[in-house]
């Protein structure tokens, strides 16, 4: 039933388009796609032009499991801001500012397997006494339709480093970029959940963290493969997708340049699998503006059989 209105959900975004008043009043207006319900992904595609894909930088994209709702960031007023799309009569929402968010920087969302909580980045402080500035790892629970109030999550954040943007397996295995300073190189770690909390993040090695700066990791639901944005030599632009493969003694393969199908000479990050595992989301940022992309993630088992 959730993948029945999540495939519904992504059918009427995909059918939105700017023509007319965009996602103004009380629905999104809709019209006639020439892509379809129907229509092959096999390329990167605007996802919901007009609707989340404006003249505005968006970027991120979390689709609730029950397909009721998308979460995303737009810069706006000088930070990252998290936004919202309802379904709502047979339509789409205006874009609403999440009920937390706006006071600080806020990116990334990420929502639990069961919907109940959207974890995020965020730069607002831990609490009376934190000067810092820093990014950490929040997450908020939405219960009956409301929010409640956001949270550090326990174990993961650190004062002297900056965290972003995470995704959680299915056994609670939390991935996220850490930036051990301001403006470094970032590397991509791993924390396991414990008692009221997460164990301290551990950095992955392999074909994954190296000098060069890693982030933006999506773990597979079953951890069998993770996508991350590096701009790592033999690239075609400032940062594009790669893809790392579990191998049969539990370490990590040589990381696959996504190629040209998915990476440009742009900016490629923020990699995000639909509920149902059939679409892959990023952003594209050229020129300083980020739009969502989607994609049939049978691109990612194609790119296994490259693996060194």
């Amino acid at each position: 039933m959730r993948l029945t209105r999540w495939c519904a959900a992504v059918v009427m975004l995909m059918i939105s388009t700017g023509c007319g008043e965009p996602a103004g009043g009380a629905t999104a207006g809709l019209a006639d796609d020439p892509r379809g319900a129907g229509s092959s992904l096999a390329a990167p595609t605007v996802f919901a032009p007009g609707v989340l894909s404006t003249d505005a930088n968006e970027l991120n994209c979390a689709l609730a499991p029950d397909g009721s709702m998308v979460v995303f960031s737009e810069w706006r007023d000088g930070r990252n801001t998290l936004m919202v799309i309802h379904q709502e009569d047979g339509g789409w929402s205006a874009r609403k500012v999440l009920p937390f968010s706006g006071s600080a920087s806020d990116v990334d969302p990420f929502f639990s397997a069961d919907g109940t909580r959207l974890y995020f980045s965020s730069k607002r402080p831990r609490d009376a006494d934190d000067e810092t500035g820093d990014s950490d790892i929040w997450w908020v629970e939405r219960s009956a339709g409301e929010w409640g109030e956001p949270a550090p999550v326990e174990g993961v954040n650190s004062p002297d480093m900056d965290e972003y943007y995470t995704s959680i397996s299915s056994i609670g295995s939390l991935y996220l970029s850490v930036f051990p300073e301001h403006g470094s190189p970032g590397d991509i770690y791993r924390a396991e959940p414990v008692e009221g909390g997460y164990a301290p993040p551990q950095r992955i090695g392999g074909g994954v963290s190296t000098e060069h700066s890693e982030h933006d990791p999506f773990i597979a639901p079953d951890e069998s493969y993770q996508i991350f944005t590096s701009d790592r030599p033999q690239g075609f632009g400032r940062g594009d997708l790669w893809v790392v493969f579990r191998n049969h003694d539990g370490g990590w393969s040589e990381a696959v340049n996504m190629g040209p199908r998915i990476n440009t000479d742009a900016y490629e990050y923020c990699a995000m699998l639909s509920p149902d595992g059939r679409q892959l989301f990023f952003t594209r940022n050229a020129g300083g503006n980020g739009d969502i992309y989607h994609v049939d993630a049978a691109v990612i088992e194609e790119l296994r059989a490259e693996v060194p």
